[in-house]
């Protein structure tokens, strides 16, 4: 099973109300309430001048620290906007060479959208089949936010800048991945160029295959909904997940909304945020089941079981 040795989050101190954005994403009043008193968002994040790549690296050199960078097999960016760094500037040797990763293979992931950090698990827990013993894997998950266009997705969210770096192996302490669910609804594949009628069946289809993939999830670790004790989500709104709530059964407060106001939508990386701070705030405390789950643009969703270990320093 992955093991994930420890989870570190990277969450800028600055960041702007949702009325700071009002001109900037031409945002109407009527918008600005419904994002903030129905959907639950007040501060969106930003790392300010920082790039991708210094996010990236402070994640990676926090959740390296006090280990074997020998023992680090892979290194994966795992995004969710497909060129969020230019493809001729190869960032991802120039992280794996900062970090002195020289015994890893770099590459990055995205095609997933906002379930790419997810995703990475399940690929990154095959890769580490074929190597020897001891081999660690460094996930890096995160990105920022470089134009309004890739910052409001209409009547659905607004999105942040964060990142997190996931240090995994398929032994030794931390949270070990009981379970893991992956689901494509092909037919949405075009996201944001969807005609209104597609939207319309996007929408109606959004709750039912998060509440579906979920339990994939749980069933995929031979458990049921009610051993879990906390959903860690992805930050979109707090609507969405209490239509999600109430189709599987589960009370609002079993899922962990908290970050939503602070932070806003970060893509890939809120389910991992969300797990190191409910860890920090005791919202999760060791041996308990968590469910990790986030959805994205184009109809993909994904979710992954953990069992919260005693060492994760």
């Amino acid at each position: 099973m992955l093991r994930l040795r420890k989870i570190v989050p990277f969450v800028p101190e600055d960041s702007f109300t949702v009325p700071d954005l009002r001109d900037p994403l031409d945002l109407s009043a009527k918008e600005v309430r419904l994002f903030t008193r129905f959907f639950g968002l007040d501060r969106i994040t930003t790392v300010g001048p920082l790039s991708v790549v210094d996010i990236l690296l402070a994640a990676g050199e926090e959740a390296l620290g006090g280990t074997d960078r020998s023992l680090v097999r892979y290194v994966v960016h795992a995004h969710t906007v497909q060129h969020i760094v230019p493809p001729y500037l190869r960032h991802m040797d120039t992280v794996r060479e900062k970090l002195g990763l020289d015994d890893a293979r770099a590459f990055t992931m995205a095609h997933q959208s906002c379930v790419t950090g997810l995703y990475a698990l399940k690929t990154v827990e095959a890769l580490l089949r074929d190597e020897p013993p001891g081999s660690t894997a460094l996930i890096l998950i995160g990105e920022k936010v470089v134009s309004s266009v890739m910052q409001h997705i209409p009547n659905t969210t607004i999105l942040g800048d964060a990142a997190a770096a996931a240090l995994v192996s398929l032994d030794g302490p931390g949270d070990t991945v009981l379970g893991l669910a992956q689901r494509t609804l092909g037919q949405f594949h075009a996201a944001g160029d969807m005609t209104p009628e597609q939207q319309g069946r996007y929408h109606e289809s959004y709750v039912p295959a998060l509440a579906a993939v979920m339990r994939d999830a749980v069933q995929d670790a031979g458990i049921t909904l009610d051993d879990v004790s906390l959903v860690l989500p992805h930050n979109v709104n707090r609507f969405s997940w209490s239509e999600t709530a109430r189709l599987l059964g589960l009370p609002l407060t079993r899922i962990y909304l908290e970050n939503i106001p602070r932070m806003g939508h970060c893509f890939s990386a809120d389910p991992f945020v969300n797990l190191a701070t409910a860890r920090a705030e005791g919202a999760t405390t060791p041996g308990d089941t968590v469910l990790l789950a986030s959805a994205g643009q184009g109809g993909t969703f994904a979710a992954a079981v953990v069992r919260t270990g005693e060492d994760h320093g």
